[in-house]
């Protein structure tokens, strides 16, 4: 194997990118590059010069649709819910297979066929009142944090050693008492139910699940509405067209770069060549 330079991470990302593009634009698909990555549409034109990873979001019913025509597409691999025995994250990854990666984290159940890959975010309506939120968060909070401590040993991933070792032995009974009620499997087939109880196109309020919580993770849904595209490295792909509200409420002031001793990436993953 050979180690991939930062470079060579980026082209591998963008050029999976400009794929899901074509596959969204064939099938009248709207997406929007998100995070970070948007930041670099408006900063940079393209890649943040230190990040890793693209990310991009669409709107529940859209996700559904790219998912499955993704699946039936052999030229990348798909990892997500819907077509892995086992995987740990509420979203899906889009993997370069020519490329595989070495993850500081212990007990971290990733996929074993994870490489390069651009993250593919769904985004679904939220209830109305601040306290049915409260509870819709609480709830899909609870299936999504069973359904990864009953995969494999991931009760106890840590990027230390020590600690994965001691909560490993700590948390055994623990994990073992959450397996009566039900496994991997049980959990998530409850958080993939619970996950879509308010429909994106009925609701004025929503967001990704595991930010709920979060000042930054309640949008309308009017601005996920409407798209234009947008530079990034040389190609156009998509964006939501109010952006500048989505990064001004995320990040503040996102045009402003960050002191030099915070331009690194913080994913926990070094990328090789198979």
């Amino acid at each position: 194997m050979r180690l991939l330079t930062i470079e060579e991470v980026q082209e591998v990302s963008t050029t999976i990118l400009v794929y899901i593009d074509k596959i969204c634009r064939e099938n009248n698909i709207e997406y929007s590059v998100y995070y970070g990555s948007l930041i670099g549409v408006e900063r940079h034109q393209g890649y943040i010069p230190w990040d890793d990873d693209l990310d991009i979001v669409l709107t529940r019913p859209n996700y559904d649709r790219l998912i499955k025509l993704l699946a039936e597409d052999s030229t990348y691999l798909l990892l997500s819910l819907e077509t892995r025995k086992d995987y740990r994250y509420t979203f899906a990854k889009l993997v370069d297979k020519r490329t595989c990666v070495k993850t500081t984290q212990f007990y971290n159940s990733e996929d074993p066929e994870l490489g390069v890959f651009v993250d593919i975010f769904p985004i679904d309506g939220f209830p109305e009142s601040e306290e049915e939120r409260k509870t819709f968060g609480q709830q899909c909070e609870l299936y999504r944090s069973n359904m990864l401590a009953t995969l494999n040993s991931s009760y106890a991933i840590s990027k230390s050693r020590w600690k994965a070792y001691l909560k490993r032995v700590l948390l055994y009974p623990k994990y073992c008492k959450l397996l009566k009620k039900g496994d991997y499997n049980y959990w998530k087939k409850q958080f993939m139910n619970e996950v879509i109880k308010y429909s994106f196109d009925e609701a004025s309020t929503c967001g990704y699940i595991e930010f709920i919580d979060e000042e930054w993770g309640l949008f309308p849904t009017d601005w996920f509405k409407y798209y234009e595209d947008v530079p990034f490295a040389g190609k156009k792909v998509r964006a939501i067209k109010d952006r500048k509200k989505f990064l001004t409420l995320r990040y503040g002031n996102y045009m402003e770069l960050p002191p030099e001793s915070e331009r690194i990436t913080h994913h926990p993953y070094t990328f090789y060549w198979k």
